[in-house]
């Protein structure tokens, strides 16, 4: 785990378990916070239990931010208490600053895919199965809404397991806990319990490739502007399951708001990609998957083919 954190360009930090109670309370997750607080604290700062791994790394990056560090990326692996869960394992990632420096591009700026991208690299690791849904306010606050997003266990044997959270910290937490305001703050943090879990048996087995041509189809649609990509990419994977020409691939490659485009609507174009193991394909078997598919996101979605 370790190593696939720092090849992402972390760095990791050992925080305090003990915090004070305002800075515990402004990362609580949901509305039950279960705090546990100490009974005979050193001092005011130090006195409750911390629930959370990200009010200490978020308080880290802010100090690197003060004196002078522009690009700060941290990570932190280490125990969680609660007086609903008890304690916990957990994982959270606290970066800000240029995600990579390229000599022709230049720097590039962190975003909420280079930590989605962190948090899909350890799932992948540990062998579990996520998938990403969107979070509402109410659930993190201290989450900008509408860059946030629930982990959640897609297995079969873990159902809707619970996995962790990620997004962009909310500007007004930021400068509470001493950062400039200006500057976008992407963290995660995961149960390393629920993974542990969530893990599915890795079957390491090889199939060979297809000696049969593929077949690649694009299709544009228009669905609502909140719809997430991730949805729109299961229910097309759920219908391509039965339909005659199986389906091999499924790639984004542009996403439309303006002029044509209904408001609150986003034009989005799939390509698709059919191959068969055992025949060639016929324009026939592909139109009947492209209709069946496209008929499951009129159907779940109001999709519009454009």
């Amino acid at each position: 785990m370790r190593r696939v954190l720092t090849s992402a360009g972390l760095s990791e930090a050992v925080t305090f378990g003990f915090i004070d109670a305002k800075a515990a309370d402004l990362f609580v997750v949901g509305s039950a916070t279960g705090l546990v607080g100490i009974a005979n604290p050193l001092s005011a700062k130090f006195d409750t239990l911390r629930a959370s791994l990200l009010p200490g790394l978020v308080d880290s990056v802010a100090h690197n931010r003060r004196h002078g560090r522009a690009d700060v990326g941290l990570f932190e692996i280490g125990a969680r208490f609660s007086s609903v869960a008890g304690e916990t394992r957990g994982m959270a990632v606290a970066w800000t600053g240029s995600a990579a420096q390229h000599w022709k591009s230049g720097a590039r700026a962190v975003d909420f895919f280079d930590v989605k991208g962190v948090v899909e690299r350890l799932c992948e690791v540990l062998s579990v199965e996520a998938r990403f849904e969107p979070l509402a306010p109410a659930a993190a606050a201290f989450l900008a809404p509408g860059r946030a997003a629930a982990v959640v266990a897609s297995g079969a044997s873990a159902g809707s397991l619970p996995l962790g959270l990620l997004g962009m910290l909310a500007p007004s937490i930021a400068d509470q806990r001493g950062a400039p305001r200006q500057d976008e703050i992407f963290v995660a943090e995961l149960n390393l319990d629920a993974l542990w879990q969530a893990r599915v048996a890795r079957v390491d087995s090889v199939t060979p490739l297809s000696r049969h041509p593929f077949v690649v189809r694009d299709l544009s649609i228009v669905v609502a502007d909140t719809l997430p990509a991730e949805i729109i990419r299961g229910t097309i994977q759920a219908a391509g399951r039965a339909t005659p020409a199986p389906l091999a691939a499924i790639g984004f490659f542009d996403r439309y708001q303006g002029k044509g485009v209904p408001e609150q609507k986003v034009s989005v174009s799939v390509r698709l990609t059919f191959q068969a193991s055992d025949r060639t394909l016929t324009d026939a078997d592909v139109q009947e998957s492209i209709d069946r598919i496209l008929a499951a996101l009129v159907s779940e979605h109001g999709a519009v083919q454009r």
